[in-house]
């Protein structure tokens, strides 16, 4: 029985993540992958900022870094921003609650990183 189970997981687990829908009909990033975009956007914001990041040329990687992120969650700059719009202007304390949590992470990574 439990064979039987497997392929039937591995099915699911293959599956494109669902799309979300606002009440009105947009289309949004769910907020737990919005969360941890939040994080590496915000991420890539201080290695852009202190240039960390350049190539041989001396010119800044900052459009790459930042388009690598939208690729890696499989959303475009465009879906990325338009989410941010709706939570900023729909349900801006669950947007208030999600940075608190990228907050709180950046300060584990950080205790982390000087151990």
């Amino acid at each position: 029985m439990l064979l039987l189970l497997v392929p039937v997981f591995l099915l699911f687990s293959c599956m494109a993540e669902p799309d979300y829908k606002t009440e009105s009909g947009e289309e949004i990033i769910p907020a737990d992958t919005l969360e941890l975009m939040i994080h590496d956007i915000h991420l890539a914001d201080a290695i852009i900022t202190s240039k960390i990041l350049k190539d041989k040329s001396g010119v800044g990687v900052d459009s790459l870094i930042y388009q690598s992120i939208y690729d890696f969650y499989n959303y475009s700059k465009e879906d990325f921003d338009q989410t941010l719009l709706y939570y900023t202007h729909n349900k801006l304390d669950s947007l208030n609650l999600m940075y608190d949590r990228v907050i709180e992470k950046f300060y584990v990574e950080k205790g982390e990183v000087y151990k």
